[in-house]
């Protein structure tokens, strides 16, 4: 009996683990950020309670890591800005949707594709909501 709960379950860990593999990279990601800032403010510590004089290049790190180019694409206002993850939300949606449909008909997982989907339309709106309220630009003519 447990083998047929194994067998029966067993194509639903596929998806699990494909959704898992990125998130772990995440997770890895700001592991190593905060490693790395916590070394570096423990550097900075240590140099004080010795009555060293701080690099600056030390203290300059945080703002060597983002480029220029990244923090003007940051300030600058996107039309866009929600539409792109509103249109990317959608498609994940209706792909898991269909992906648990397929998997499984006579189940309810396809409703987990709402919870990105209805994500999706929330920021699609979003995005209709901020292009009507854009002052429109004078006709040049």
């Amino acid at each position: 009996m447990d083998t047929d709960i194994l067998r029966e379950n067993f194509p639903l860990l596929i998806p699990i683990l494909a959704l898992l593999i990125p998130i772990v990279a995440i997770v890895a990601h700001y592991v190593a950020k905060s490693n790395r800032e916590r070394e570096r403010h423990e550097t900075i510590r240590m140099l004080v309670k010795a009555g060293q004089p701080i690099p600056p290049e030390l203290l300059s790190a945080v703002d060597a890591q983002d480029s220029d180019w990244q923090k003007e694409r940051r300030s600058a206002a996107n039309p866009n800005r929600s539409l792109i993850p509103g249109v990317i939300n959608l498609s994940v949606g209706i792909g898991l949707a269909g992906m648990f449909s397929v998997m499984k008909p006579e189940s309810w997982l396809w409703a987990i594709g709402l919870v990105p989907a209805c994500l999706g339309l929330g920021f699609i709106f979003l995005w209709l909501v901020e292009r009507k309220q854009q002052p429109t630009p004078p006709a040049n003519g």
